[in-house]
């Protein structure tokens, strides 16, 4: 199956450029185009919120950081979108700017988007960003990744918190740990656990990333960057 996207921009100019980029890709179906919302997609005629529950990555373009930031909680917090994440199946909002300061993209990550890159990247740029996203990654483009990884007060866990939006807080511990190699017994020491409930959190887990076992969900957890990282922060 493809990629289904969604696309949010006030500029009817640049969707039908994003547009015109995917049917070239062959693999992106677009579901459906509009300006930036000013209330949840459900709300209006258009019949957006059948789309927004079918589609892997939305994007959300425009110039105003704070009306962009908006725009991601706003979509993040409907009804569709709350019952996706339940399951681990959410779409991830792409948030397409022209503003690369590091306060900008770090509002952005705080409001739920899993990639940042500036409208003037190029068609090839932007299509690999979408498929990175639809495949369960985060991306953020040149000139955008340095000051969000180098931003004041970001948390060490940060990018857990980007590729895996839909874990509690508990199973993102968990999944870290299971990434530096930690067996159940010790993991549950280390977060003074009952072994069961250690078990129970990692079910979870599984669920949620979409994998069979323990090594494919470590796979997962070392594609995103977490565990390697953190060896020499093991105690």
């Amino acid at each position: 199956m493809g990629v289904r996207l969604i696309i949010f921009d006030d500029d009817p100019v640049y969707r039908m450029g994003v547009r015109a980029a995917a049917e070239t890709d062959g693999t992106i179906t677009v579901l459906a185009e509009a300006g930036l919302p000013d209330r949840l997609p459900g709300a209006a005629p258009d019949g957006l919120s059948q789309f927004l529950a079918r589609a892997d990555v939305v994007l959300v373009g425009g110039t105003g950081p704070a009306r962009l930031a908006r725009t991601v909680r706003m979509l993040r917090s409907s009804p569709e979108w709350s019952g996706r994440l339940r399951t681990g199946g959410a779409a991830r909002v792409l948030v397409a700017a022209t503003d690369s300061s590091t306060p900008a993209v770090l509002s952005m990550v705080r409001s739920g988007a899993m990639g940042y890159v500036m409208k003037s990247v190029s068609a090839r740029t932007l299509l690999r960003t979408v498929h990175l996203l639809a495949e369960g990654g985060a991306a953020f483009g040149a000139g955008v990744a340095e000051g969000l990884w180098g931003g004041i007060g970001m948390l060490p866990q940060l990018p857990s918190r980007l590729a895996f939006p839909t874990l509690t807080d508990r199973e993102r511990e968990i999944l870290e740990l299971l990434a530096l190699g930690w067996e159940n017994k010790r993991i549950a020491r280390r977060l003074v656990l009952a072994e069961k409930t250690v078990r129970n959190h990692i079910t979870g887990l599984f669920r949620k990333l979409g994998v069979p076992d323990r090594n494919a969900a470590i796979v997962r957890a070392r594609a995103a960057g977490i565990g390697a990282e953190q060896k020499a922060a093991e105690v």
